[in-house]
This record gives structure tokens, sequence and C-alpha cells, in this order.
């Protein structure tokens, strides 16, 4: 759309924001909303800061806040020499900022409500990945399974194969909203099984549990995929109990 012709179009869309104590909250939610509906699509160009102050009836200290807001929620883009921008939020982004807000209220990762959140999405995801997996699908959880027997000894590389196998799940369910709120815990789960790898035997357990997951996927029985994973989580909550104890134990004799 020219610029000219944003403008214009635009001029109609903002309402003069009656004045209180959240003003750039309103302002927010408005040009939020005029995204949501479509009437700002991805790639139109908002009027500038002046012009917008003008429309809402508020200041530009207002309009600076609440375009920082939706820039942070990446439903808008600040390009220098350009103007703001508006644009879709990738999941890439909706992930990243769930991850932030995951770290941020809890720097010291509590292994404990991870695991409970794994136990009600990861179960699910085996049975629906169980009814909805394709081959393309089968083909890359094999192929993670072949790389996760052959890294197995790889302290650094296991962990990563380790959680790519349950992204593939995720994405075998064909719903995007599974893999984006796994995302999210992406770095934990990392976390979780660099730590269990100094528990003896963790790898093979955790391979044989993947392997009898795949299984019960690429037959198509969703409620044995279920138990499979419930099964594996199990697994991994054990592990994680004494991956802490041995750290615990280590961090104390170190300090002996």
């Amino acid at each position: 759309m020219p610029e000219n012709q944003d403008a214009s179009h635009q001029r109609e869309l903002f309402q003069t924001i009656k004045h209180g104590t959240t003003l750039s909250n309103r302002v927010t939610h408005q040009i939020e909303e005029l995204i949501i509906e479509g009437h700002l699509q991805p790639g139109d160009r908002l009027p500038p800061e002046r012009e917008l102050a003008r429309q809402f009836g508020v200041s530009r200290t207002v309009i600076r806040e609440a375009v920082r807001a939706l820039v942070a929620k990446s439903l808008l883009e600040v390009q220098p020499g350009s103007g703001t921008i508006v644009r879709s939020p990738t999941p890439e982004s909706v992930a990243a900022s769930m991850t932030l807000l995951l770290r941020t209220a809890q720097p010291e990762a509590d292994y404990d409500k991870v695991h409970e959140v794994r136990r009600l999405l990861e179960v699910e995801i085996a049975g629906l990945a169980a009814e909805r997996r394709t081959a393309e699908d089968l083909e890359e959880l094999e192929t993670i399974l072949r790389e996760s027997s052959e890294t197995q000894d790889d302290p650094d590389y296991f962990p990563e194969c380790d959680v790519a196998f349950h992204a593939a799940l995720a994405q075998s369910t064909h719903n995007e909203l599974f893999p984006l709120l796994l995302d999210s815990m992406v770095d934990i789960m990392v976390e979780v099984r660099q730590l269990g790898f100094q528990v003896p035997g963790m790898p093979a357990r955790a391979l044989r549990h993947h392997q009898a997951v795949f299984e019960q996927v690429r037959a198509g029985e969703s409620d044995e995929a279920r138990q499979a994973m419930r099964e594996h989580l199990i697994e991994s909550e054990d592990t994680m109990r004494q991956a802490l104890a041995l750290h615990a134990s280590s961090t104390q004799n170190g300090s002996d």
C-alpha cells in the first residue's frame, strides 16, 4: 500500500482516547485490536508519531510507550528511516518471549514445575502424534533416534538430540501450538538433560523410552503412545532427582 494511501486509510481507524491513568495501555489495545481484526496488515506503515498523537488526542510520550509495548509483542517494528511498520509475530518470536518470561520470573529453574507442565503437555502430544503422523514425520523421528544413539556419549550433543526428539513429536501433531508451547521450555529441557547426564546409564535409558514412544507412534496406537510417554517422563523425573542429589553432594564435598 503506497504511503499516501496508508495515511488516508489509517486516518479513520484511530479513535481519540479518553484521558485517564492508562492512556498508553488504551492506545496499545486499540492498535493491537486493529492488527488482530486485519484493519492494519503486516507491512503497513503507521502515520508519524506526531500524527498518531493528534489522532489519538494524546501526547507523543504516550505514543512512544504504546509503540514500545507493541514492539515487545512483535506486532510493530521500528525501522530507522522508514518509520513504524506493522508486522506479524512468528512462532519463533512468540516462543522466545515465553522463554524470556519463564527465565525472568524463575531465574533458578523449578524443575518440578517443568515436569508438571511436561506431564500435561507431552502425554497428549504423543497420543496425537500417533493419530496424525505422516511418513515424513516418522522419517524425521527415526533420524533423530539414530543420531541420539550415535552421540549418547557426548554430554553436549546428546541432550540436544533428546530435546529434538520431543520437538519432532510435537511437530507430528500438526497443531502449531504444541511446538510453540514446547519451544518456550526448550532451554530448561536441555538443562534438565545436561544435569541428568551425570547419572550413570541415563542416555541408554532415555533412548529406550524414546524408542518405545516411537514404536507406538509408528503403529498409530494413540493410547499406548500416551502410556509410553508417561513412563518416559517418570524415568526423566527420577533421573532429575538423582542428578540434583549428586550435584548437592558434590557441592557439599567441595565446600568441606
